[in-house]
């Protein structure tokens, strides 16, 4: 893809996240636009909240995440660097937030188990993923408080 764009003269632009066919080549996709311009009745929950945020409360012509302007290579930085390898030697105390109704909520279970102590996991009651960008009736501001004042001596 980088050749394809230094052959180009331009930027392709790319989605967020790679798919890929049957056999493991990635698919480009056909539309320069992250979401549809109307949800189908059924979508999922996870495309719910994304498409409420980033077309609906936090739009703007140019976020790479409402208006798909990634660039094609991106993605693959995130399989080229195992973000979790080294988890378990992190020192500090860490403290993970998560939503109860949030899609990436086992990922950070899963990180705060491999992680030592000190830690501290808080799970949002009722929250998604997008709520913990801007709802500030959502975000647990006192348990940060809390936790800096604990922690940043």
């Amino acid at each position: 893809m980088r050749w394809k764009e230094v052959d180009e003269g331009k930027q392709i632009g790319g989605p967020h996240e790679l798919a890929f066919d049957e056999n493991d080549n990635p698919i480009t996709p056909s539309t320069t636009k992250s979401f549809p311009d109307k949800l189908p009745e059924d979508a999922n929950p996870v495309l719910v909240d994304f498409y409420n945020y980033y077309v609906k409360r936090a739009f703007h012509p140019c976020s790479i995440n409402s208006a798909m302007i990634w660039d094609a290579t991106t993605p693959w930085s995130y399989y080229n660097f195992p973000l979790q390898q080294n988890i378990e030697k992190i020192t500090a105390p860490k403290l993970i937030v998560t939503g109860e109704k949030a899609h990436s909520r086992y990922m950070a279970e899963a990180a705060y188990e491999r992680l030592t102590d000190p830690k501290e996991l808080i799970v949002v009651p009722g929250a998604t993923h997008c709520d913990l960008y801007d709802q500030m009736d959502k975000i647990p501001f006192d348990k940060f408080e809390e936790f800096f004042k604990e922690n940043l001596k």
